[in-house]
């Protein structure tokens, strides 16, 4: 992937950014609201819902009739596949099924190895003897 074809339209890939990033602080404040479990499984699993949804939003493919130009491939999906009479969405098809399932199952790993790690940092920080005055070191 060539980053020079985001400097073009470098403006609306800020947006697109800004509102997916918008979305998925939604759909995360969402999913707190209503619930939920509260487990370390269930906290990674609304974190990688979460993350999919961006990752769906702003994960970039090449136009087919463009090759330089970078779009969203979810907007590529639906317009190659709804609005073109010979349009060809299996390059957004591909890179979606492909990337989507990879964001998903990497933060979920990522979030419940963080959290028990985090458990078993914090545990082993408390039972640590605390220093008193009488077996403080000078």
């Amino acid at each position: 992937m060539n980053l020079d074809a985001f400097a073009e339209y470098s403006s609306a890939w800020l947006v697109i950014v800004a509102a997916s990033l918008v979305g998925a602080l939604c759909l995360n404040s969402l999913l707190k609201r209503i619930g939920g479990i509260r487990s370390v499984a269930g906290r990674s699993l609304r974190w990688a819902l979460v993350m999919t949804v961006l990752a769906a939003f702003t994960l970039p493919v090449a136009l087919p009739n463009a090759e330089q130009i970078n779009a969203p491939a979810f907007i590529v999906l639906l317009f190659e596949s709804s609005f073109q009479a010979q349009g060809d969405p299996a390059q957004a098809r591909r890179t979606m099924l492909a990337g989507l399932p990879l964001v998903f199952v990497g933060v979920f790993t990522i979030g419940v190895l963080m959290r028990v790690v985090w458990r078993k940092l914090r545990g082993t920080g408390a039972s640590a003897p605390k220093p008193t005055e009488k077996n403080e070191v000078k």
